[in-house]
């Protein structure tokens, strides 16, 4: 038994010893193959680089030297133009005194200029608020103009002849009568003129009454001549007739 273990061990050895020097060996080809296969890549590179080298110089001797620049025109130019303005003339000053006293005279007037007085304009405020108060009375009284008794009033000389509604049929658009507008024509209707054969019959008391309750269209019947314009409109077909009494 003792034999065998010996046996086993030595062979142990020679193999370790065996596979140790072939691991050397095998190593030691590859380092040298790497260092050969480095040193012709190095000797390559070199030759490279000469050759890249003489390839610029050749390209940097064919460049033609540069020619010296002819400036002579260019300097006989400049001194042209220097020549020309050392011949202009001086300018001579200005003498500014007198615009100097002027602006003083000037300022010294304005010195004494009196400063304007305050402008009191109260009165022409409390005029313009009493407008405004009669433009607001007056727009009160269109709003609500003068209203007439609700009963048909007897004709008589002092009174025209005025209505409280449209009783004798349909109504005539007294907006036919030049100057009449639609605010006129309900003015008229509120003071009981429904008819082209009411404004034909007026007198002249009539249209000084009717006149008194137009307010702001005062003076209109006389100068747009209501009464001559309502006798050929009330003869129209589709005016009402005048009814019998």
């Amino acid at each position: 038994m003792t034999y065998l273990l010996a046996k086993y061990t030595l062979l142990f050895l020679l193999a370790a010893l065996l596979g140790f020097v072939l691991g050397y060996w095998f190593s030691r080809r590859n380092i040298v193959d790497v260092s050969e296969s480095y040193e012709d890549l190095r000797k390559a590179n070199n030759r490279s680089d000469s050759m890249n080298w003489d390839r610029l110089w050749t390209h940097l001797n064919a460049i033609p030297e540069p020619r010296e620049t002819d400036l002579s025109g260019v300097y006989e130019r400049v001194d042209e133009v220097s020549r020309a303005v050392s011949s202009l003339p001086k300018p001579t000053p200005v003498d500014l005194a007198p615009v100097s006293n002027r602006l003083l005279t000037l300022e010294q007037r304005v010195k004494t200029l009196a400063r304007p007085q305050s402008v009191n304009l109260a009165p022409f405020d409390q005029r313009l608020k009493a407008i405004e108060t009669e433009l607001g009375n007056l727009g009160k009284r269109l709003a609500t103009p003068s209203v007439v008794e609700s009963v048909p009033r007897a004709t008589s000389r002092k009174e025209p002849r005025v209505l409280s509604a449209a009783i004798y049929g349909q109504q005539d658009d007294l907006k036919l009568i030049s100057g009449v507008g639609p605010k006129l024509e309900k003015l008229l209707n509120q003071n009981g003129v429904f008819y082209f054969w009411q404004v034909a019959s007026w007198s002249n008391q009539d249209i000084e009454i009717i006149d008194d309750r137009l307010d702001v269209f005062k003076g209109r019947i006389a100068r747009d001549n209501w009464v001559s314009q309502a006798r050929q409109l009330k003869d129209l077909p589709g005016a009402a007739p005048i009814p019998a009494e």
